[in-house]
């Protein structure tokens, strides 16, 4: 009987041990996550994507609202855009903010890749461009994604407002196949200031052949879509309720680090959507002075880069040094299974966008 209550109150000594010792190492994981956000994006498994991504894993289509469509153009094409078309286009059945109004607009698009870039310039009418270039200045208004048919493009209307999106503006037009229809949703504000853009267009293919209308190097193949925002987090969460799945969030701090041309002290929090077949890159400035600072302070956030993969990061440099294009930024990357450099070009006074270029070490 004695000896039984010996091993029983062992038992217990063992039991409370034990107990303790996982409620600690519980705390002690926590603090480890708390401290070290590179550890938790890893270790935290993400939400996956609840929405269509046949849909949501490509961009079709770039949309870019400038003021004045030539300049814009014409210094793209001398850096290596090719086969560029320009029009006029006026459309008479268009709802902005639930109101009926017409458009006029002066257009070009173009090809990077498998993605259509459609360039905007306002001549009549009230609409969302005219009011993203007075909050905004030139720039990237919207990604669009195409859908096979009328009926799926209304099918995903309801999918956002499902999830407490609207419309912010509508525009159907007759094309020589059936009407098209282009609806942008109202997601600039949580979202990082991406505009997502519903393309129904009969008229042309759902999908395009990545070297149907090839530029000079290195423009043929977008690597990566990138903003600089406010709070990266924030809009972490706002895709994710949207139903587009989560994103490791990090602290990020660049090795051999250059400002406009001197030793930069700029750091970030990145956050990396990678569901479709671009990644999307989303920049929070911590420290600066840094390019995206300067950013987020002209307009507030919203689509900062296109990205482009080179074979040779200082023959690139040359390349566009020589068509007076400079590094206004620049760093490097060194994690255990993946090395490179990146360089930003000064390209946002035409248009808005800054032009980067990665190299990535070969293994």
């Amino acid at each position: 009987m004695q000896a039984s209550e010996s091993e029983a109150m062992q038992q217990k000594a063992s039991t409370r041990f034990l107990f303790r010792f996982a409620f600690y190492a519980c705390l002690e994981a926590i603090a480890v996550l708390a401290l070290n956000p590179q550890v938790s994006s890893v270790l935290v498994e993400q939400a996956k994507p609840t929405a269509d991504m046949s849909i949501y894993g490509h961009v079709a289509r770039v949309g870019w609202v400038v003021k004045d469509l030539d300049r814009v153009l014409d210094y793209w094409e001398s850096l290596g855009l090719r086969n560029i078309r320009s029009r006029v286009e006026k459309f008479s059945d268009v709802t902005y903010k639930g109101r009926k109004t017409h458009l006029s607009l002066k257009m070009a698009s173009g090809e990077i890749g498998d993605v259509q870039v459609e360039w905007i310039q306002p001549i009549d009418g009230s609409s969302l461009y005219d009011e993203f270039l007075r909050k905004h200045a030139d720039g990237v208004l919207s990604l669009g994604y195409a859908v096979a048919s009328p009926a799926q493009f209304s099918e995903q209307i309801r999918y956002f407002e499902s999830h407490g999106v609207g419309i912010i503006q509508q525009i159907s037009w007759r094309g020589s196949k059936g009407t098209g229809l282009l609806a942008y949703m109202d997601t600039a504000a949580g979202g990082g200031g991406l505009t997502m853009e519903l393309i129904y267009d009969p008229d042309l293919p759902l999908a395009r052949s990545a070297g149907q209308h090839p530029n000079e190097y290195p423009f043929n193949k977008i690597a990566h879509y990138a903003f600089v925002v406010h709070d990266v987090d924030k809009v972490e969460k706002f895709y994710e309720r949207l139903g587009f799945g989560g994103m490791p969030v990090k602290d990020n701090l660049s090795g051999d680090r250059i400002y406009q041309g001197k030793a930069g002290e700029f750091r970030e929090r990145l956050g990396f959507w990678q569901h479709g077949d671009r990644p999307f890159e989303w920049i929070q400035p911590l420290a600066g002075p840094s390019v995206e600072e300067e950013y987020l302070k002209a307009h507030s956030g919203g689509f900062h880069h296109l990205a482009f993969d080179v074979t040779d990061m200082d023959a690139a440099i040359k390349l566009l040094g020589d068509k007076g294009v400079r590094v206004s930024q620049s760093g490097s990357w060194n994690e255990p299974r993946s090395q490179g450099r990146w360089a930003y070009f000064n390209t946002e006074n035409y248009g808005g966008v800054t032009i980067e270029l990665i190299w990535r070490k070969p293994p």
